[in-house]
Protein backbone atom coordinates (compact mmCIF):
# COMPACT_ATOMS: atom_id res chain seq x y z
CA UNK A 1 0.00 0.00 0.00
CA UNK A 2 1.25 3.49 -0.88
CA UNK A 3 1.21 6.67 1.13
CA UNK A 4 -1.93 8.12 2.62
CA UNK A 5 -3.33 11.02 0.61
CA UNK A 6 -4.22 13.83 3.00
CA UNK A 7 -6.61 16.47 1.62
CA UNK A 8 -6.64 19.64 3.70
CA UNK A 9 -9.29 22.27 3.00
CA UNK A 10 -10.26 25.62 4.46
CA UNK A 11 -9.47 29.32 4.26
CA UNK A 12 -6.25 31.24 4.96
CA UNK A 13 -6.00 29.58 8.38
CA UNK A 14 -5.23 26.45 6.37
CA UNK A 15 -3.25 28.05 3.54
CA UNK A 16 -1.49 31.29 4.39
CA UNK A 17 2.30 31.17 4.39
CA UNK A 18 3.23 28.63 7.06
CA UNK A 19 -0.24 27.32 7.95
CA UNK A 20 -0.60 23.97 9.67
CA UNK A 21 -0.75 21.68 6.55
CA UNK A 22 2.80 22.79 5.68
CA UNK A 23 4.06 20.95 8.76
CA UNK A 24 2.59 17.58 7.79
CA UNK A 25 5.25 14.95 7.07
CA UNK A 26 5.68 14.93 3.26
CA UNK A 27 7.82 11.81 3.53
CA UNK A 28 4.90 10.00 5.11
CA UNK A 29 1.91 11.55 3.34
CA UNK A 30 0.90 12.90 -0.05
CA UNK A 31 -0.54 16.25 1.02
CA UNK A 32 -3.10 18.05 -1.14
CA UNK A 33 -3.68 21.46 0.44
CA UNK A 34 -6.63 22.86 -1.50
CA UNK A 35 -7.42 25.67 0.96
CA UNK A 36 -7.53 29.24 -0.32
CA UNK A 37 -7.58 32.61 1.50
CA UNK A 38 -11.02 34.08 2.02
CA UNK A 39 -12.92 30.88 1.27
CA UNK A 40 -16.33 30.31 2.79
CA UNK A 41 -18.16 27.06 3.52
CA UNK A 42 -19.63 26.77 0.02
CA UNK A 43 -16.26 27.00 -1.71
CA UNK A 44 -14.65 24.65 0.82
CA UNK A 45 -17.39 22.06 0.35
CA UNK A 46 -17.38 22.21 -3.45
CA UNK A 47 -13.60 22.15 -3.82
CA UNK A 48 -13.19 19.22 -1.41
CA UNK A 49 -15.78 17.12 -3.24
CA UNK A 50 -14.07 17.90 -6.54
CA UNK A 51 -10.59 16.89 -5.36
CA UNK A 52 -11.76 13.71 -3.66
CA UNK A 53 -13.51 12.67 -6.86
CA UNK A 54 -10.36 13.56 -8.82
CA UNK A 55 -8.23 11.25 -6.66
CA UNK A 56 -10.77 8.45 -6.96
CA UNK A 57 -10.80 8.81 -10.76
CA UNK A 58 -7.01 8.60 -10.72
CA UNK A 59 -7.28 5.19 -9.08
CA UNK A 60 -6.42 6.12 -5.48
CA UNK A 61 -8.09 3.66 -3.11
CA UNK A 62 -10.67 5.10 -0.72
CA UNK A 63 -8.89 3.83 2.37
CA UNK A 64 -5.79 5.82 1.41
CA UNK A 65 -7.68 9.14 1.29
CA UNK A 66 -8.02 11.12 4.52
CA UNK A 67 -9.79 14.48 4.64
CA UNK A 68 -9.16 17.25 7.16
CA UNK A 69 -11.37 20.34 6.86
CA UNK A 70 -10.98 23.52 8.90
CA UNK A 71 -14.24 25.36 8.26
CA UNK A 72 -14.26 29.14 7.91
CA UNK A 73 -16.60 32.02 8.79
CA UNK A 74 -20.32 31.43 8.31
CA UNK A 75 -20.84 34.91 6.83
CA UNK A 76 -18.53 34.40 3.86
CA UNK A 77 -20.07 34.23 0.41
CA UNK A 78 -18.94 33.39 -3.13
CA UNK A 79 -20.32 34.28 -6.55
CA UNK A 80 -19.47 32.37 -9.73
CA UNK A 81 -18.51 34.80 -12.50
CA UNK A 82 -18.25 33.51 -16.07
CA UNK A 83 -17.22 34.99 -19.39
CA UNK A 84 -20.29 33.43 -20.96
CA UNK A 85 -22.96 34.93 -18.69
CA UNK A 86 -21.56 37.63 -16.39
CA UNK A 87 -21.58 41.07 -18.09
CA UNK A 88 -18.86 42.45 -15.79
CA UNK A 89 -16.69 39.34 -15.81
CA UNK A 90 -13.65 40.97 -17.43
CA UNK A 91 -13.82 43.86 -14.99
CA UNK A 92 -14.09 41.50 -12.04
CA UNK A 93 -10.95 39.57 -13.01
CA UNK A 94 -8.78 42.58 -13.88
CA UNK A 95 -6.10 43.79 -11.46
CA UNK A 96 -2.93 42.75 -9.72
CA UNK A 97 -4.34 41.66 -6.37
CA UNK A 98 -5.93 38.32 -7.24
CA UNK A 99 -6.95 37.24 -3.72
CA UNK A 100 -10.63 37.71 -4.54
CA UNK A 101 -10.50 35.11 -7.36
CA UNK A 102 -10.26 31.33 -7.25
CA UNK A 103 -11.20 28.20 -9.16
CA UNK A 104 -10.63 24.56 -8.24
CA UNK A 105 -11.67 22.78 -11.45
CA UNK A 106 -8.81 21.77 -13.73
CA UNK A 107 -8.66 20.65 -17.37
CA UNK A 108 -6.21 18.62 -19.41
CA UNK A 109 -4.46 21.83 -20.45
CA UNK A 110 -4.68 23.85 -17.24
CA UNK A 111 -4.21 23.09 -13.55
CA UNK A 112 -7.36 25.16 -13.10
CA UNK A 113 -9.90 26.64 -15.48
CA UNK A 114 -8.47 30.05 -16.53
CA UNK A 115 -9.99 33.03 -14.76
CA UNK A 116 -10.81 34.55 -18.13
CA UNK A 117 -13.28 31.67 -18.58
CA UNK A 118 -14.76 31.45 -15.08
CA UNK A 119 -13.87 31.93 -11.44
CA UNK A 120 -15.37 32.30 -8.01
CA UNK A 121 -15.42 35.80 -6.51
CA UNK A 122 -14.87 35.60 -2.74
CA UNK A 123 -16.25 38.04 -0.21
CA UNK A 124 -13.80 36.87 2.46
CA UNK A 125 -14.40 38.86 5.65
CA UNK A 126 -17.00 41.60 5.44
CA UNK A 127 -15.53 44.97 4.46
CA UNK A 128 -12.47 43.62 2.63
CA UNK A 129 -10.92 46.33 0.43
CA UNK A 130 -9.74 44.36 -2.59
CA UNK A 131 -7.84 46.27 -5.25
CA UNK A 132 -10.68 45.56 -7.66
CA UNK A 133 -13.33 48.09 -6.62
CA UNK A 134 -16.21 46.51 -8.62
CA UNK A 135 -15.75 43.33 -6.58
CA UNK A 136 -15.71 45.38 -3.37
CA UNK A 137 -18.91 47.12 -4.48
CA UNK A 138 -20.54 43.79 -5.33
CA UNK A 139 -20.04 42.39 -1.84
CA UNK A 140 -20.74 45.68 -0.10
CA UNK A 141 -24.12 45.56 -1.81
CA UNK A 142 -24.62 41.93 -0.78
CA UNK A 143 -23.87 42.57 2.90
CA UNK A 144 -25.92 45.78 2.96
CA UNK A 145 -29.03 44.56 1.16
CA UNK A 146 -29.15 40.77 1.15
CA UNK A 147 -27.10 39.29 3.99
CA UNK A 148 -28.78 38.01 7.14
CA UNK A 149 -27.07 36.03 9.88
CA UNK A 150 -29.87 33.46 9.84
CA UNK A 151 -29.66 32.63 6.14
CA UNK A 152 -25.87 32.70 6.26
CA UNK A 153 -25.82 30.22 9.14
CA UNK A 154 -28.39 28.03 7.39
CA UNK A 155 -26.39 27.95 4.15
CA UNK A 156 -23.21 27.28 6.12
CA UNK A 157 -24.72 24.21 7.75
CA UNK A 158 -26.10 23.03 4.40
CA UNK A 159 -22.66 23.24 2.82
CA UNK A 160 -21.04 21.36 5.68
CA UNK A 161 -23.73 18.68 5.46
CA UNK A 162 -23.26 18.36 1.70
CA UNK A 163 -19.64 17.40 2.26
CA UNK A 164 -20.50 15.19 5.23
CA UNK A 165 -23.00 13.22 3.14
CA UNK A 166 -20.58 12.89 0.22
CA UNK A 167 -17.84 11.58 2.51
CA UNK A 168 -20.24 9.11 4.08
CA UNK A 169 -21.43 7.94 0.67
CA UNK A 170 -17.88 7.41 -0.57
CA UNK A 171 -16.72 5.93 2.76
CA UNK A 172 -13.88 8.45 3.11
CA UNK A 173 -12.30 8.93 6.55
CA UNK A 174 -12.44 12.53 7.68
CA UNK A 175 -12.32 15.00 10.54
CA UNK A 176 -13.86 18.45 10.67
CA UNK A 177 -12.59 21.45 12.67
CA UNK A 178 -13.17 25.17 12.68
CA UNK A 179 -10.91 28.20 12.58
CA UNK A 180 -12.80 29.58 15.61
CA UNK A 181 -16.23 29.24 17.14
CA UNK A 182 -18.85 29.83 14.44
CA UNK A 183 -21.82 28.29 16.22
CA UNK A 184 -22.54 30.55 19.20
CA UNK A 185 -23.78 34.12 19.62
CA UNK A 186 -21.15 35.68 21.83
CA UNK A 187 -19.15 38.87 22.34
CA UNK A 188 -16.43 40.31 24.55
CA UNK A 189 -16.23 43.76 26.13
CA UNK A 190 -12.67 45.01 26.54
CA UNK A 191 -12.00 45.60 30.26
CA UNK A 192 -10.10 48.49 31.81
CA UNK A 193 -6.35 48.51 31.42
CA UNK A 194 -6.36 47.79 27.71
CA UNK A 195 -6.10 49.94 24.62
CA UNK A 196 -9.74 49.69 23.48
CA UNK A 197 -11.46 49.60 26.86
CA UNK A 198 -15.24 49.44 26.71
CA UNK A 199 -15.44 48.35 23.08
CA UNK A 200 -17.40 45.22 22.20
CA UNK A 201 -15.59 42.65 20.07
CA UNK A 202 -16.98 39.65 18.23
CA UNK A 203 -15.47 36.68 16.41
CA UNK A 204 -12.04 37.10 14.92
CA UNK A 205 -11.53 40.54 16.46
CA UNK A 206 -11.42 38.87 19.87
CA UNK A 207 -8.71 36.37 19.00
CA UNK A 208 -6.50 38.74 17.00
CA UNK A 209 -6.28 40.78 20.22
CA UNK A 210 -5.66 44.08 18.53
CA UNK A 211 -7.62 45.51 21.47
CA UNK A 212 -4.80 44.61 23.86
CA UNK A 213 -2.52 47.48 22.88
CA UNK A 214 -2.72 50.71 20.92
CA UNK A 215 -0.56 49.10 18.25
CA UNK A 216 0.46 45.57 17.32
CA UNK A 217 3.23 43.84 19.21
CA UNK A 218 5.12 40.69 18.27
CA UNK A 219 4.22 38.98 21.52
CA UNK A 220 0.49 39.37 22.19
CA UNK A 221 -0.52 36.75 24.78
CA UNK A 222 -4.02 36.44 26.27
CA UNK A 223 -4.00 38.15 29.70
CA UNK A 224 -4.38 35.57 32.47
CA UNK A 225 -6.56 37.95 34.49
CA UNK A 226 -9.24 37.83 31.80
CA UNK A 227 -10.86 34.52 32.75
CA UNK A 228 -14.50 35.35 32.01
CA UNK A 229 -16.72 33.12 29.91
CA UNK A 230 -16.58 33.94 26.22
CA UNK A 231 -18.46 31.49 24.01
CA UNK A 232 -18.97 29.08 26.93
CA UNK A 233 -22.70 28.77 27.78
CA UNK A 234 -23.60 31.46 25.26
CA UNK A 235 -26.68 30.96 23.01
CA UNK A 236 -26.27 28.59 20.08
CA UNK A 237 -27.32 30.03 16.73
CA UNK A 238 -29.34 26.89 16.04
CA UNK A 239 -31.51 27.73 19.06
CA UNK A 240 -31.92 31.36 18.01
CA UNK A 241 -32.77 30.55 14.38
CA UNK A 242 -35.31 27.74 14.28
CA UNK A 243 -34.99 27.41 10.50
CA UNK A 244 -31.58 25.85 11.15
CA UNK A 245 -32.26 23.53 14.09
CA UNK A 246 -33.07 20.46 11.99
CA UNK A 247 -29.77 20.84 10.11
CA UNK A 248 -27.81 21.05 13.34
CA UNK A 249 -29.52 17.90 14.60
CA UNK A 250 -28.40 15.78 11.63
CA UNK A 251 -24.77 16.85 11.80
CA UNK A 252 -22.37 14.01 12.69
CA UNK A 253 -20.65 15.71 15.61
CA UNK A 254 -18.56 12.58 16.30
CA UNK A 255 -16.49 13.53 13.25
CA UNK A 256 -15.51 16.93 14.70
CA UNK A 257 -12.60 18.16 16.80
CA UNK A 258 -13.21 21.11 19.11
CA UNK A 259 -11.17 22.95 21.69
CA UNK A 260 -13.18 23.62 24.86
CA UNK A 261 -12.41 24.88 28.36
CA UNK A 262 -14.04 26.99 31.08
CA UNK A 263 -14.13 30.04 28.78
CA UNK A 264 -15.08 28.63 25.38
CA UNK A 265 -17.10 25.88 23.71
CA UNK A 266 -17.07 24.68 20.10
CA UNK A 267 -13.69 26.35 19.77
CA UNK A 268 -11.19 25.93 16.96
CA UNK A 269 -7.59 26.64 16.13
CA UNK A 270 -7.75 30.24 17.39
CA UNK A 271 -9.03 29.28 20.84
CA UNK A 272 -6.58 26.36 21.09
CA UNK A 273 -3.66 28.71 20.43
CA UNK A 274 -4.82 31.64 22.57
CA UNK A 275 -6.38 29.92 25.56
CA UNK A 276 -5.20 26.32 25.37
CA UNK A 277 -1.50 26.80 24.73
CA UNK A 278 -1.21 30.47 25.79
CA UNK A 279 0.79 31.05 22.64
CA UNK A 280 1.57 34.46 21.21
CA UNK A 281 -0.73 35.39 18.36
CA UNK A 282 0.36 36.15 14.82
CA UNK A 283 3.48 37.80 13.51
CA UNK A 284 2.85 41.22 14.97
CA UNK A 285 2.49 43.97 12.38
CA UNK A 286 3.55 41.60 9.57
CA UNK A 287 0.49 39.33 9.83
CA UNK A 288 -1.67 40.16 12.86
CA UNK A 289 -4.67 38.24 11.55
CA UNK A 290 -3.26 34.71 11.36
CA UNK A 291 -1.56 32.24 13.71
CA UNK A 292 2.21 32.29 14.05
CA UNK A 293 4.07 29.49 12.18
CA UNK A 294 5.27 28.08 15.52
CA UNK A 295 1.64 27.76 16.63
CA UNK A 296 0.72 25.91 13.44
CA UNK A 297 3.66 23.54 13.86
CA UNK A 298 2.68 22.78 17.45
CA UNK A 299 -0.93 22.24 16.37
CA UNK A 300 0.19 19.56 13.92
CA UNK A 301 2.35 17.86 16.55
CA UNK A 302 -0.25 17.87 19.32
CA UNK A 303 -3.58 17.66 17.48
CA UNK A 304 -3.33 16.79 13.79
CA UNK A 305 -0.79 13.94 13.81
CA UNK A 306 -2.66 11.98 16.51
CA UNK A 307 -5.89 12.69 14.61
CA UNK A 308 -4.54 11.25 11.35
CA UNK A 309 -3.24 8.11 13.05
CA UNK A 310 -6.76 7.05 14.03
CA UNK A 311 -8.48 7.99 10.77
Amino acid sequence: MGKKHIITAGCSFTNCGNSWPYYLDREKYEVHNIATPGAGQAYISRSTIYHINKLLNEGIERDRIKVLVMWSGMDRHEVLSTDRETPMHQIYIDGNDMNWLENFVCTEKHYRIPYKESCWLKSSTRGMQWENKPVVKLFDNYFKNFYTEEESFLRGLENILRLQWFLEKENISHKFMTWQNSFNKYSFTVPSGFGEVGQTKIGHDIWCMGWTYQKWHDNIIWPKEIDCKLSKDSPLLKDIYHNTTHLWDIMDWDKWWFYEDEQVEYGGLAEWIILGERFAWGNGKHDPGHPHPDSNKLFVEKVINPMIEVL
